[in-house]
């Protein structure tokens, strides 16, 4: 497989007044590696998450509201979250009642959009009071959860959990995620540390959760790291049938692009150093790829509007919190924008900060035949762009070009238009 490289056409700092500073969700009393669990609903997105500290488990709403699902519990663990096509929503964590009478994973049901909660319900019989790590949803509207630990990466379909399979029964498997693609096709995705098996790891499922072939390393011949510090191996569908998974490397993030669970191709987006943690998320069209990473200082982004074939990113990146430092991440795609939640340092513990992302702009001017400049977001033209600069305005056509006609040479030109980070550009 011909690993393909991602230019790295631009990289531009989000503006406060653009994206904001980001909003803090929490107090800081998470653990270092609470990882919370993101569900785009209708008005928004939910976020829950675990406390260790009080053995609680809290749902924040689409308004910001924080709702306790369970509190004072001895053990508690990372939930998900999953939609029912009736709008019901399951939260999944393991986790033991204070009179340990019901102890492993355990379900919770919402039928108000995430305000009330019932339960809990428990889950499968040989399910642990560990993280549930991963789950997704079946065309059918059956869930899929998974739990990890010493020589196994367990699947449970059904609302309860009732089917079992696992997965990955060598030691060990960790920090996986679940997709299912527009075929119907569930797939895992993990990291193994394995004797003979390790890497990032991609397997294909049947009907019933169960893996239909031994895992395939799919970062063989990358610069992959060794060690990940990534909260989990990010694996996502799209809406064309596409399935995309992708690890942190040396100075890239790789993503492998699927289709019916074979590999179609690789590509790489250059990073400025190493990134930490990776997380992909899918707009609501079911079209554009967001790949999100945390390198250093910052959460950086790209959109890709067709990844499947192609992509030139350009690359958005803004400040974390000074001082902090990042140990989890989760993303959703929302309309034109994505939604990153991070687990960050604090003190006396973590604590969760939300930042939303929008794509950037690229420009790219020719001086002959006539003076133009192209402007483009991923590898489509951008109509309608304003171009600003030495006294002089012009706007880009269908095509994404426009004339630089009356501009003087060497004048500084910045590019906008509402929902895009700007870039600037020197007329040649």
């Amino acid at each position: 497989m011909r690993l393909l490289p991602l230019l790295l056409a631009a990289v531009v700092l989000v503006p406060a007044a653009g994206a904001g500073e980001g909003t803090f969700l929490t107090l800081n009393q998470l653990s270092n590696h609470a990882d919370p669990s993101l569900l785009r609903v209708s008005g928004g997105v939910l976020v829950a998450y675990d406390i260790d500290s009080t053995g609680s488990i809290d749902v924040l709403d689409t308004g910001g509201t924080t709702h306790t699902v369970v509190a004072g519990w001895p053990a508690v663990s990372d939930p998900q979250l999953v939609r029912k096509p009736d709008g019901t929503i399951l939260l999944y964590f393991g986790g033991s009642t204070p009179d340990l009478k019901t102890q492993g994973a355990l379900r919770f049901a919402s039928i108000d959009g995430g305000t009330t909660w019932s339960g809990p319900v428990k889950t499968n019989s040989a399910s642990t009071i560990g993280d549930i790590q991963a789950s997704a949803l079946r065309r059918d509207g059956t869930p899929v959860f998974s739990q990890d630990g010493t020589g196994f990466v367990n699947v449970y379909q059904g609302d309860n959990g009732g089917t079992l399979h696992n997965d990955f029964n060598l030691c060990c498997g960790y920090s996986e995620s679940l997709a299912v693609d527009t075929s119907g096709l569930a797939q895992l995705a993990f990291w193994s540390n394995a004797t003979g098996k390790s890497g990032y790891m991609y397997e294909k499922l049947d009907d019933a959760g169960g893996a239909t072939a031994a895992p395939v390393n799919l970062a063989a011949g990358t610069d992959a790291q060794a060690l990940p510090g990534t909260n989990r191996v990010p694996l996502v569908a799209d809406g064309g049938g596409n399935t995309f998974m992708a690890w942190p490397g040396a100075k890239h993030v790789t993503i492998a692009a699927l289709g019916a669970g074979k590999l179609r191709r690789k590509s790489v987006i250059g990073t400025a150093g190493a990134p930490n943690q990776v997380a992909l998320a899918v707009e609501p069209d079911g079209g554009k790829l967001w790949v999100v990473w945390t390198q250093g200082k910052y959460l950086w982004a790209t959109r890709l509007r067709d990844a499947a074939h192609g992509a030139a990113p350009i690359v958005v990146k803004t400040q974390l919190p000074a001082g902090r430092t990042a140990y989890a991440l989760e993303a959703v795609g929302l309309a034109g924008s994505v939604q990153a939640v991070v687990n960050l340092s604090g003190t006396p513990g973590n604590t969760l900060w939300r930042q939303q992302l929008i794509p950037g702009l690229a420009a790219h001017a020719l001086r002959k035949p006539k003076p133009t400049v192209k402007v483009r977001d991923d590898t489509a033209p951008v109509k309608g762009a304003t171009l600003r600069g030495g006294g002089k305005v012009a706007h880009t056509n269908a095509k994404g070009l426009a004339s630089l006609a009356g501009f003087k040479r060497h004048a500084l030109v910045k590019v906008t238009k509402a929902g895009y980070v700007g870039t600037s550009f020197r007329v040649p």
